[in-house]
C-alpha cells in the first residue's frame, strides 16, 4: 500500500490478523486505522474486522519494541518495506499499540497471561513491567480485597511463568496460594492444582490454615481425586501420596486421626498420630523434651502467620500451654536455647512447666505478636489451662475479637470479668459446658449470692436499688468490654454476683445463653436484664427466670436517665419490644 510521500519515511502499515480467529461473524472487509487517532478508537468496532489495516509511526515501534526494532532496523526484508504484516490475537495487539502510543491499558485476571504472551513475544519492556507490578500487587494484598485471581487462572499463571522460565510468576502464585490456601481449599478446582505448585505451597513460610485438621483434609481430598491417575501413572502414586508427610499428625484432633483409620490413603499415618498424640498427653513431659531435644520443634508447632485469622484447635486433648509457647517463638530460635532458658529459670525441663510457670516463660521467652488472628477456638483442649493461655493470647493476638473454650471445667467463671477486661477489642465469647447432667428440678437456690435477694414479686423492680459490684469491692469502675455475644450454658458455678458484674461490664450485651446455670435465681437475671438495655436475645432454658424477670422485660427505662434529644429522637421502650430470641423453656422461676 502506498503512503503519502511526506510521511513516507515515519510511518509504516502493519497489516493485523489473527490466525487463530474462530469468529463466524467477523466482518471480512478491511478496515484502515491510524495510531494518530488512537485516542478515538472504537475497539468494539474494530475488533468485528477480521482484518485491520493499522498506520502507526515507525520509530515509535522501534524504540518501544523489540520485536519492530529486529524487524524494522536490522537485516529482514522488511526492513526496505512500508508494509509489514503481522499475525496475533487483534485484541491483544491493540492494547500493545494503545501502550506504545502512551495510552494506559488495564491488566486483569481475564487478560494478564495473552498481555504478558503479547509483551514476551513483542519485546515490549513497559508493559512486562505492568505485568509484573499487577501480579505483584494483587498477590500481596491482604483480606478478602486480596482474591482477585480465581484459583483456574491461577494455575494457568503458574504454569506459564514454569514454560517460560520465569522465576517471579511461579514464585508469586505459591505465596499467593499459600496465603489464600483455606481459600483455594473450598474452590472447586483445588484437585486440579498441580503437585508441584501444591507442594511448594505447603512448604512456604507463608502457609496459612485454620487448623491442622483442615490441611490434612485438604490434602487426603487432593490425593484421593488423583486415583483415577494412579492408575494410569502406578509410578507417581507414591509420590503424590507422600505430600501427606508434610502434615503435622501430632496437632490433629484425636477423634480425626482415629477416624481414618480405614482411609486407604491416610491409613498408614493413623498409627504413628494416635500414638503420638497420646504420649503428648499421658506423658507431655517426656514427649516435649524429646521432641525439642531431637530438633524436630516443627511437629508440634501450630501453624501460625502473619496472615493468619483464625486458630482453631478444638477437639485436641493432646494441645497444653507448653506447645502454645513453642509456637509463639520464632522459627529460628534454637531449642536447646529454650531448654537452657527454661532450666536456668526453673531448674526444670520445658515439659514439666506448669501454667503459671507458662506464663513467667512468656514474660521472658521473645514470643511473636500475630495482629490478624481474630479468632480462637480451644473447645474440648482438657489439658490446655485457660488461664495461662488467656496470658499468651493477650501478648500474641492483640486483636483478639471471638474466644471459644466450651467444654472447660477448670476456668473459674469469677475470673470472666478480669478475662474480659484483658481484650479491648473482644465481642464474643464462648464458654460453655455439657448441660445434660444438671437436673434443675433436684436443685433448690434462694440466691447465689449474698449481693442480691429476692424481691417480693410485687415489689418495684429497679436496677438502682442493688449495690454495684464494684463498689463491693471498693475499687474504681472497671473500663467497659466490647462484648456483644456471651455464651455460658451449663455453667452452674455462675452466680448472680457474676450476672451484676457482667451487666455493668458488658454495656453493649446484645445475646446472652444461661441455659442450664441454676446457680442463678430470679432476681439476679432480672437486673442483668435492666443494665443491658441492648439484650435482643435471650437464652434462660432450665433456670429461675420467673416474675422479676418477665417485669424486667416490660418496664420501661426511667425518662430521666435519657436526654431530651435522646428522648425526641428514639423515645425508650421496654425490652420486650426489643426482644428477637426469648427461650425459657423449664424455667422453675416464681
Amino acid at each position: 500500500m502506498a503512503l503519502n510521500p511526506d510521511y513516507e519515511d515515519d510511518w509504516v502499515v502493519l497489516k493485523c490478523t489473527d490466525p487463530h480467529s474462530t469468529n463466524p461473524d467477523a466482518d471480512h472487509v478491511e478496515i484502515v486505522i491510524s495510531t494518530r487517532d488512537i485516542s478515538s478508537w472504537d475497539f468494539p468496532e474494530i475488533l468485528t474486522h477480521q482484518t485491520l489495516i493499522v498506520k502507526a509511526h515507525r520509530n515509535r515501534l522501534i524504540e518501544n519494541s523489540s520485536y519492530f526494532h529486529s524487524l524494522l532496523c536490522g537485516s529482514f526484508s522488511e526492513s526496505c518495506l512500508n508494509s509489514i504484516s503481522v499475525q496475533w490475537n487483534l485484541e491483544t495487539l491493540m492494547s500493545i499499540l494503545k501502550l506504545i502510543f502512551g495510552f494506559p491499558v488495564d491488566v486483569t485476571s481475564n487478560n494478564f497471561l495473552i498481555l504478558l504472551e503479547g509483551a514476551l513475544f513483542f519485546g515490549v519492556e513497559m508493559l512486562l513491567l505492568k505485568c509484573k507490578a499487577w501480579l505483584i500487587d494483587v498477590t500481596s494484598l491482604k483480606g478478602q480485597c486480596s482474591l482477585q485471581i480465581e484459583l483456574d487462572d491461577l494455575i494457568h499463571i503458574w504454569r506459564f511463568g514454569i514454560e517460560h522460565v520465569n522465576d517471579f510468576i511461579p514464585e508469586l502464585c505459591t505465596g499467593y496460594l499459600a496465603r489464600n490456601f483455606m481459600w483455594a481449599l473450598c474452590c472447586k478446582s483445588f484437585p486440579d492444582i498441580p503437585y508441584n505448585l501444591l507442594i511448594s505451597c505447603i512448604k512456604h513460610p507463608d502457609l496459612t490454615v485454620d487448623s491442622e485438621r483442615h490441611l490434612a483434609d485438604a490434602l487426603i481430598f487432593w490425593v484421593a481425586s488423583k486415583s483415577e491417575q494412579f492408575e494410569s501413572l502406578r509410578s507417581t502414586r507414591d509420590d503424590f501420596s507422600g505430600i501427606l508427610k508434610e502434615i503435622r499428625i501430632s496437632l490433629l484432633p484425636l477423634w480425626f486421626a482415629a477416624g481414618k483409620r480405614r482411609c486407604c490413603h491416610f491409613s498408614k499415618f493413623t498409627g504413628e498420630s494416635i500414638d503420638s498424640i497420646l504420649n503428648l498427653m499421658v506423658h507431655p513431659s517426656a514427649s516435649m523434651n524429646e521432641v525439642l531435644r531431637g530438633n524436630d520443634s516443627l511437629q508440634v508447632k501450630i501453624r501460625l502467620t502473619q496472615y493468619t485469622k483464625k486458630v482453631d484447635l478444638s477437639g485436641c486433648p493432646q494441645i497444653n500451654s507448653i506447645i502454645l509457647l513453642v509456637s509463639m517463638l520464632p522459627c529460628t530460635f534454637s531449642t536447646d536455647l529454650l531448654l537452657a532458658k527454661v532450666a536456668k529459670k526453673f531448674s526444670t525441663g520445658l515439659g514439666c512447666l506448669d501454667g503459671n510457670q507458662c506464663q513467667i516463660a512468656w514474660s521472658v521467652l521473645p514470643t511473636l505478636s500475630f495482629e490478624t488472628v481474630e479468632k480462637v477456638d480451644i473447645s474440648n483442649c482438657p489439658k490446655l489451662y485457660l488461664q495461662p493461655a488467656i496470658e499468651c493470647f493477650r501478648e500474641s493476638f492483640p486483636s483478639l475479637r471471638v474466644l471459644k473454650d466450651a467444654h472447660s471445667l477448670k476456668f473459674k467463671i469469677t475470673k470472666l470479668c478480669q478475662m474480659l477486661q484483658k481484650f479491648p477489642l473482644l465481642v464474643e465469647v464462648d464458654l460453655a459446658v455439657d448441660i445434660t447432667p444438671v437436673i434443675p428440678s433436684q436443685v433448690s437456690i434462694v440466691s447465689s449470692s449474698q449481693v442480691l435477694t429476692l424481691r417480693n414479686s410485687t415489689a418495684p423492680l429497679e436496677v438502682d436499688g442493688y449495690p454495684s459490684a464494684t463498689s463491693m469491692l471498693d475499687v474504681s469502675r472497671p473500663l467497659l468490654s466490647n462484648v456483644t455475644k456471651l455464651t455460658l450454658e451449663g455453667r452452674i458455678d455462675l452466680s448472680d454476683y457474676d450476672l451484676k458484674s457482667i451487666s455493668e461490664l458488658c454495656a453493649a450485651l446484645c445475646y446472652l445463653n444461661i441455659r442450664g446455670c441454676t446457680s442463678v435465681t430470679d432476681a439476679g437475671i432480672s437486673v442483668l436484664m435492666l443494665r443491658c438495655a441492648k439484650l435482643h436475645s435471650l437464652l434462660v432454658c432450665d433456670t429461675y427466670f420467673g416474675r422479676n424477670s418477665i417485669m424486667a422485660l416490660t418496664s420501661v427505662p426511667k425518662i430521666h436517665h435519657f436526654s431530651a434529644r435522646q428522648i425526641e429522637k428514639d423515645p425508650p421502650k421496654s425490652l420486650a419490644f426489643k426482644l428477637q430470641v426469648l427461650h425459657i423453656g423449664g424455667c422453675n422461676g416464681k
